[in-house]
């Protein structure tokens, strides 16, 4: 089946490279040109396309107002945004507004890999057997509007700590969540935290955009109740792996934005399986007695009662709210790191990683066997051998109580 592919460019030259470049393609592109946000906007109200591809300095509307234009419109749409590098600061402000940034000039191979990359993601979340799951979960939470505002706040010239403190300190119930995270046994503080300000100041701006999605997502299903499954377990285990992931990131030297994305999907890899207790507490308890029944990992029990797991879950509504494509890769592959196709090491390979060194030195208890390293995908990436030092990592990590 063929994609609809849209470039919004107001650039004629250009226009017409964009359409050039998928020319050989035809037989699973359908592509469109617009030469402006309006014009694109009125193009998807005829018939809404798969991906937009947009520049970012356009006349009128540029490329951020219209792909979060887009993103209210039209969710699932893929968005993709083409600019200099000189504007990579401006599009790390609008996080949540484009899944992918392409550098200009455009290499040829580099976006045919993008939309490979971002066109495999959807197929995945387009799963007819993960679709009839989420089907069954009832409404999924809204997008957390107290990230908007902080987001808003970050990309202010003059963002303080303050004011996204009082922005926290305006919902009583994010704010008992985000102290309740700080003071976990995750973090290991000497003194307790009382104060958003302090939260705010302790954890730092990056961590507190993150930890209000993780605090949104849990404070939506915090009624779960099922034989062998702990919520409070299930919070350390988010929130160490997220500091893990981002750990493992630094470590191999990526850039920061790569390892907050791992810290993000570190933090909410396992949210699904709060959505499934919470939603379908029957099923997902005959889950958890499958899979210590036959000694099996809880995403291979669940791939057996529900056709799909909770990672696929909780990726569908990561994918739902426009969060980063390496955000819900990490998250929708964290089991399955070589169903993903990626070939480089990443938020994904962090994340995969971490969630099972996180319980292996936590001596914590599984429910059936626990998950295992993909030996054979660190090898592909050129990465097994950095195993035990990542391993060693982790136990400083977890001894120091950071």
């Amino acid at each position: 089946m063929k994609r609809r592919i849209l470039f919004v460019e107001d650039d004629p030259l250009l226009r017409q490279m964009y359409l050039l470049m998928l020319e050989q393609e035809r037989d699973r592109w359908d592509v469109a040109a617009a030469s402006n946000g309006p014009q694109a906007l009125q193009a998807m109200q005829d018939a809404p396309f798969d991906v937009v591809v947009s520049d970012l300095n356009m006349p009128g509307m540029n490329g951020i107002e219209l792909l979060t234009e887009v993103k209210a419109r039209y969710p699932r749409t893929s968005r993709i945004i083409l600019s200099g590098l000189d504007d990579q600061q401006r599009i790390a402000r609008n996080l949540g507004t484009t899944h992918q940034f392409i550098a200009k000039p455009c290499d040829f191979k580099a976006f045919k890999a993008t939309l490979s990359r971002v066109c495999g993601l959807d197929a995945y979340l387009e799963d007819e057997k993960l679709q009839a799951l989420v089907g069954r979960l009832g409404s999924l939470p809204s997008f957390p509007t107290l990230y908007i505002e902080i987001m808003k706040e970050l990309g202010s010239p003059d963002s303080s700590i303050n004011r996204i403190a009082a922005i926290i300190g305006r919902d009583p119930g994010m704010t008992a969540k985000m102290l309740q995270i700080v003071n976990s046994v995750a973090f290991s503080l000497a003194r307790k935290i009382g104060t958003p300000f302090e939260a705010v100041q302790f954890l730092g701006l990056g961590t507190v955009r993150s930890l209000v999605l993780s605090a949104h997502i849990f404070s939506c299903f915090e009624r779960v109740s099922l034989t062998g499954f702990s919520t409070t377990r299930l919070w350390d285990h988010a929130m160490k792996t997220g500091m893990l992931a981002r750990k493992i990131m630094q470590l191999e030297s990526a850039e920061p934005a790569e390892a907050e994305d791992a810290y993000i999907a570190g933090m909410l890899h396992d949210a699904g399986k709060l959505m499934l207790a919470e939603n379908l507490p029957g099923p997902f308890q005959q889950a958890l007695g499958l899979a210590a029944e036959r000694n099996l990992p809880l995403h291979e029990a669940e791939l057996e009662v529900f056709g799909a797991t909770h990672a696929g879950a909780a990726a569908y509504l990561l994918g739902l709210w426009g969060l980063p494509a390496p955000i819900v890769e990490a998250v929708a592959f964290h089991h399955t790191p070589q169903n993903s196709g990626l070939s480089e090491f990443g938020p994904l390979t962090a994340v995969h990683v971490a969630n099972v060194l996180e319980p292996e030195l936590a001596k914590a208890e599984s429910c059936g066997r626990p998950a295992e390293i993909d030996l054979d995908y660190l090898a592909a990436l050129g990465v097994r051998d950095r195993l035990e030092a990542w391993r060693a990592e982790a136990a400083k990590l977890f001894t120091a109580g950071a």
